[in-house]
């Protein structure tokens, strides 16, 4: 006959077991879609960013420079 369990104990083994998954989450979401994919042969190689995000930020800061720049300096 199978163990019974409550709600609660199954919430905490669900946390648990979700909480030792490190390839889950918000942040490992963000940095695939950001960051270049990993060389699986390359173990000590470092990330890059990816063209995109690396245009898009220059772009989003220069017009945040030229806003402030134009409405408060000038």
């Amino acid at each position: 006959m199978a163990k019974r369990v409550t709600v609660k104990q199954v919430h905490e083994m669900l946390n648990q077991y979700l909480g030792d998954r490190s390839d889950l989450g918000l942040w490992m979401v963000i940095t695939t879609l950001v960051m270049e994919p990993k060389n699986p042969f390359e173990t000590e190689s470092t990330q890059k960013p990816q063209r995109w995000f690396v245009l898009l930020s220059i772009v989003f800061l220069a017009a945040i420079g030229a806003f402030v720049y134009f409405n408060f300096w000038n």
